[in-house]
């Protein structure tokens, strides 16, 4: 079925570029906007798939890898000359697939026993700087309440944070303190204000601490347990240390746009970190079944 997951592959490789158009359009929902996404954002949003696609062609022959890459490739710089008039700075949007796909070509050949480790950090660290740099765009909802954008990123971290507990809690404290430091350093390039910087940091060292113990004491659970029990815990810190602190004092944020904005906030990121579980799991299960 190696056709398939080749398929597959490029498929994805297509849909990062275009997803760059819809992100810049949930971008717009944000208080001061940026006329374009930053180039930064881009390459960003392109690593937070590099471990999906290492994963669709991990047990194909180097002979299928490089006939899916060159085919991605092309079929991407097709995909430009649609894309790059449909939005500011679409031209630019071809570097997402770009970065994804080479990364995921060149990672295993550089770090073969640490792919996979390094890019499940590496979807964390990138899942957090695209919730921070969409931290300020809502989207009310049809009936009730209004959710961050932010938190369609941020719900994957709490999941794959629980991932890297696998590999061991050191590498867990190492990416969260890796993500903290990067995501400080591009707030500041970005021109956020500190007082959201500083709050964002405490939410990550947070709400990042208390998933880790919690892991931690049910390591010997089922996969679906840890991450339910540790996600019940980090999730609400997160969103109320982050919402309350960043936004307390504004004219519009007002007690009862808090409430709405934490409920709404909880509940999306419970079912995205529910949904990513889903996918790990599915994973792991195919690989099990593979390596029979």
């Amino acid at each position: 079925m190696f056709w398939l997951r080749s398929g597959f592959y490029v498929t994805l490789s297509l849909l990062i570029q275009a997803a760059c158009l819809l992100l810049f359009k949930l971008s717009q929902f944000g208080q001061n906007p940026f006329p374009q996404l930053p180039v930064a954002v881009i390459v960003f949003f392109g690593l937070l798939f590099v471990s999906p696609l290492m994963g669709l062609l991990a047990n194909e022959t180097e002979r299928i890898k490089g006939s899916s890459l060159t085919l991605a490739i092309l079929l991407n710089a097709v995909l430009f000359f649609f894309i790059r008039s449909l939005a500011p700075g679409a031209s630019w949007y071809v570097l997402a697939p770009l970065v994804a796909l080479i990364t995921a070509f060149i990672l295993p050949r550089l770090f073969p026993k640490n792919a996979a480790l390094i890019a499940a950090m590496l979807v964390y660290i990138v899942c957090t700087l695209l919730a921070n740099y969409t931290f300020d765009s809502f989207i009310p909802l049809p009936l009730y309440g209004l959710v961050n954008v932010g938190t369609l990123f941020f719900g994957v971290t709490f999941t794959q944070r629980d991932r890297v507990h696998q590999y061991g809690k050191r590498y867990a404290y190492l990416m969260i303190g890796i993500a903290a430091l990067s995501n400080i350093v591009v707030a500041l390039s970005l021109g956020t204000p500190l007082r959201y910087v500083a709050v964002g940091f405490l939410a990550i060292i947070l709400s990042e601490g208390a998933d880790t113990e919690v892991y931690q004491r049910f390591i010997d659970r089922r996969w679906i347990t840890r991450v339910t029990t540790s996600n019940a815990v980090s999730i609400p810190i997160d969103t109320i240390v982050f919402t309350v602190l960043a936004f307390y004092g504004e004219e519009w944020a007002t007690a009862a746009w808090m409430r709405e904005v934490i409920l709404t906030d909880i509940v999306v990121k419970v079912i995205v970190g529910f949904l990513a579980a889903i996918r790990v799991m599915g994973t792991e299960k195919q690989r099990s079944l593979e390596a029979m």
